[in-house]
């Protein structure tokens, strides 16, 4: 984003009580108290959070990202998203898809390069051993019923 297209201060408080106001509150996905006992932030504060008119207090930038981590990607994400950009976890859980691929894969790499010279020796076999047994871990909870 260029500085000609920049937030205003008041656009960018407006979209984090929103997003905030999308997932905290009576009839959301979390209540003020489940929010306050998780990060540690007054409920008086987080209430302020999701007042309407001059009552709404922005958080902090120390609170907001207590908010991040409590509420996860999805909450960083809208927040981003006004300004053009995203958010993505650093850390998926390892049956995410994108980890199961990507260990896969890697696998998949190491046994095409032990087999580039068209055969498995023995040495292949014991360096692959350990390849195969994370393959196999990664793909059994797909093979249960």
């Amino acid at each position: 984003m260029t500085n000609s297209s920049m937030i205003s201060p008041e656009m960018a408080e407006d979209e984090i009580c929103k997003a905030i106001g999308l997932l905290m509150g009576r009839g959301r996905q979390h209540s003020v108290e489940d929010v306050a006992l998780g990060t540690k932030i007054p409920a008086r504060t987080l209430s302020a959070m999701i007042a309407s008119g001059g009552d709404r207090r922005c958080p902090s930038g120390c609170n907001l990202l207590i908010l991040a981590s409590f509420f996860g990607v999805e909450f960083t994400d809208r927040v981003l998203s006004v300004i053009g950009q995203g958010a993505r976890e650093l850390d998926p859980a390892a049956d995410a898809p994108a980890m199961v691929i990507s260990k896969l894969m890697t696998g998949a790499a190491e046994f095409a390069r032990a087999g580039a010279d068209g055969r498995y020796c023995h040495v292949d076999r014991a360096e692959l051993r350990d390849d195969a047994v994370m393959m196999i871990q990664i793909l059994e909870p797909f093979a249960a019923p």
